[in-house]
């Protein structure tokens, strides 16, 4: 049998999304109470029979680390299969940092020949989705492709943002345009290829020593491999597929959990995680108190619900009391929201603790965050990790509260400000 390797990138930073990956790598933040953003990656990997997996962090890597481990969650540890963490290293001849997505797969290049596959595929590790990579696989065969890539049919929003492309009659790519001005093509990138061994490792190492590149596979191999005329294909998946590039985007994909027409289903796409991650796993089940109400909503175990809970997702642990209130948000693992507050379209990371009576979420959606109006702007408030908001605050919406910040009491926090 052909050998595939999967090199999995995962090392980004992203400010559009804000305190909650300022302490984390994208792909480690919380999704769906008990996953993280990478699993479902990782997750398609094993449920494809992947066994061989490269995982390239960089940007504050500890908390993927934890939650990878030995890999075991994913059936990815043994003699014959196995995960490994690949951080950018020292050396005479390398620098500290990737430069891009070419020079982080380029770094790791022994990687790759040490299991000497057939192919190899490139994939973010920050997307919400589930593919059988094998049908790609198989297309990519077929067309005797040198790289095949995975796109979605337009619209979307803001396409600017993605590789636009276009496709002859048999599938191979007639345009590309990264991030273009104007949208000219019928579909958008994925991030997800796959490239024949040999090929790749070519291409890489011209890239290397090009000083004018940037070292990217979108910017320069892709655009690389049209002026060259290589069999370069697109495989257009027509499923559900979420980027997380926004805080709106990251929300509404959460909020798509509870929603049945969405096709995001978390039971039959065979996600997995690490239960052991804060011991997940060890929680008992969640406890719906005598009064308390819960709507469209997904509770994780360990939850003690009093209030009422309306459309909004909590991770494991989540103490809701008595009165208090929560609609449209997503809080994570072990937060705490005191007797009569309310939260409305909040994202509170774990650990925060919300005082008595305070009011999270009010008044004009339209005041955006002064200090980043262009991610911040949608009317979601951000609570960061260990924040502390005390008794009868009330805070607008658009604002941040960077991680271990305090909120004293009976403070009013206006819409579209930053407590740090």
């Amino acid at each position: 049998m052909k050998k595939i390797v999967a090199m999995v990138l995962a090392g980004g930073a992203f400010s559009a999304l804000g305190i909650i990956a300022g302490r984390r790598a994208k792909a480690a933040i919380p999704f769906g109470g008990i996953y993280r953003i990478i699993d479902f990656v990782l997750s398609n990997l094993t449920n494809s029979n992947i066994e061989h997996v490269g995982i390239l962090a960089q940007y504050r890597p500890g908390s993927l680390i934890d939650h990878i481990g030995s890999g075991a969650s994913w059936d990815l540890f043994g003699r014959t299969r196995a995960v490994k963490i690949l951080p950018p290293y020292k050396g005479e001849d390398d620098s500290d940092w990737y430069k891009g997505t070419a020079d982080a797969v380029y770094q790791n290049l022994n990687f790759i020949r040490d299991r000497n596959p057939s192919e190899v595929m490139v994939l973010a590790g920050e997307n919400i989705y589930t593919m059988n990579y094998q049908e790609l696989i198989r297309f990519h065969r077929e067309k005797k492709a040198d790289c095949t890539l995975v796109c979605n049919p337009l619209p979307t929003a803001d396409p600017h943002r993605f590789g636009v492309m276009t496709l002859e009659d048999d599938g191979r790519v007639k345009s590309y345009h990264e991030k273009p001005k104007t949208i000219l093509g019928d579909y958008y990138s994925a991030g997800i290829y796959i490239f024949r061994t040999e090929y790749l490792i070519e291409r890489l190492t011209a890239d290397a020593m090009n000083p004018e590149s940037r070292h990217n596979i979108a910017d320069n191999i892709t655009l690389d491999m049209l002026q060259r005329g290589d069999r370069f294909y697109g495989y257009v998946f027509n499923d559900y597929w979420a980027y997380c590039g926004t805080l709106e985007e990251y929300w509404k994909a959460n909020m798509d959990l509870l929603d049945e027409s969405s096709k995001l289903d978390l039971w039959t796409w065979m996600v997995r995680t690490n239960l052991d991650d804060r011991n997940i796993g060890g929680h008992q089940p969640a406890v719906m108190r005598p009064g308390s109400h819960v709507v469209q909503s997904l509770i994780s175990s360990g939850c003690r619900i009093s209030g009422t809970v309306e459309n909004s997702i909590l991770s494991p642990g989540v103490i809701v009391e008595p009165g208090a209130m929560i609609r449209d948000s997503i809080v994570m693992h072990e937060t705490v929201i005191q007797k009569d507050a309310v939260l409305d379209r909040v994202i509170a990371d774990k650990d925060v603790v919300i005082g008595e009576g305070s009011r999270i979420g009010i008044g004009d959606m339209s005041i955006v965050n002064t200090t980043f109006p262009k991610f911040v702007k949608t009317g979601l408030t951000l609570l960061g990790k260990d924040a502390h908001v005390g008794r009868n605050v009330s805070l607008g919406r658009n604002v941040l509260i960077y991680p271990g910040s305090s909120v004293p009491d009976n403070a009013e926090i206006e819409s579209g400000d930053t407590i740090t």
